[in-house]
């Protein structure tokens, strides 16, 4: 059931379809008030802006450029001139890219999770299982004894969502087996958990703290772009965005932490919760982060951009996910400035 329906996903991702259902279910939200709702969320706070005005300017922005209101937000777009603006690539146009820059016929193997695990096992150093229904019992059975304590992904979800961490002991397993199938329709994935660096933990000990670093597969050589270190908040256990995390730009030559910004448009300087300073942090090992993404670009040759997600753990880096329509927006924000100029480049070299 579960990889059915993400094959039946991606084939109609991969049409005219998939472009029709994406404008359909934009457009529905392009109105005046959930423009309204958006800079009341955002903007107000702030006396001192035109709330009219923004209000227009942001339902201009999404009907002409496919700029979401929250993106509006998070480039701050009510202080960009036009110029700057039309740098930026709206999430719409972010698809577009990567169907140019990758092989339509990839994305089974990086949206199923098993399948992805099974190409770049020798980078995940963890025990993965799919489960999809009562026959992966007793595979399921021998993964909760040698781990107790797992994380469970659902297995066709993204951005962090359904994301939890399951402690077995002293429960039946047949029934946690029965609960999670119930919770997950279309199956679901269970991990080993992580055991991420003192150095990262203490950034934020309730979530993984990843890297994402986006690469750019040439052939002849891989380009690494603009990489960030994500970290979590609160009690998350996930370190995305979409969950509260803090987005930290990273120098690509040395490594050290430049900005530090959510998705709702604020900046840090020190962690709210465990007050670790962030500007300035050095990420440890980053020679070694960057040598790892340049293997696992090229495993995938017609592959040519891909967001590699890397845990630290004290044994080194290990591959947490990889995202082969990884993106742009978190490249966006942690710089402060739009990518369409370094892509199109890129795209243009790359001869799609």
């Amino acid at each position: 059931m579960g990889r059915t329906s993400l094959i039946i996903k991606n084939t109609i991702k991969s049409f005219t379809l998939g472009k029709k259902l994406r404008d359909m279910y934009h457009r529905r939200n392009l109105t005046r008030k959930n423009a309204e709702k958006a800079f009341d969320l955002y903007y107000g706070g702030n006396p001192a802006l035109d709330r009219e005005k923004i209000i227009d300017d942001m339902l201009s922005e999404a009907r002409k450029y496919s700029i979401g209101f929250d993106e509006y937000n998070m480039y701050h777009f009510e202080r960009k001139s036009a110029a700057e603006r039309r740098a930026y690539i709206s999430d719409r146009e972010r698809i577009s890219y990567c169907e140019r820059m990758n092989n339509m016929r990839n994305m089974i193997l990086f949206d199923d999770k098993g399948k992805t695990y099974e190409i770049f096992k020798a980078y995940y150093h963890r025990d993965l299982l799919e489960v999809f229904g009562k026959e992966s019992q007793e595979a399921f059975e021998a993964f909760v004894r040698k781990h107790p304590r797992f994380i469970v992904k659902p297995f066709d979800g993204a951005c962090g969502i359904g994301i939890k961490i399951v402690d077995s002991q002293g429960k039946n397993v047949q029934e946690i087996l029965q609960e999670l199938l119930k919770e997950y329709a279309n199956g679901f994935v269970v991990e080993e958990l992580i055991a991420q660096s003192q150095e990262f933990a203490r950034l934020h000990p309730q979530s993984v703290n990843t890297l994402r670093i986006p690469a750019i597969n040439f052939g002849d050589r891989v380009v690494i772009l603009p990489p960030i270190l994500r970290v979590g908040r609160g009690e998350a256990v996930v370190d995305n965005g979409g969950s509260g995390g803090i987005c930290c730009g990273i120098d690509i030559d040395t490594g050290v932490v430049y900005s530090a910004v959510d998705e709702a448009g604020n900046d840090y300087v020190k962690h709210p919760d465990t007050g670790v300073e962030l500007i300035g942090f050095k990420v440890p090992r980053w020679e070694e982060a960057k040598d790892m993404v340049c293997e696992l670009a090229q495993i995938i040759p017609d592959n040519h951009y891909t967001g590699w997600d890397l845990a630290l753990t004290e044994g080194g880096w290990i591959l947490q996910e990889a995202n082969d329509r990884g993106g742009f927006m978190l490249m966006q924000i942690t710089t402060g400035k739009g990518i369409r100029p370094k892509m199109d480049r890129i795209v243009q070299e790359l001869g799609v």
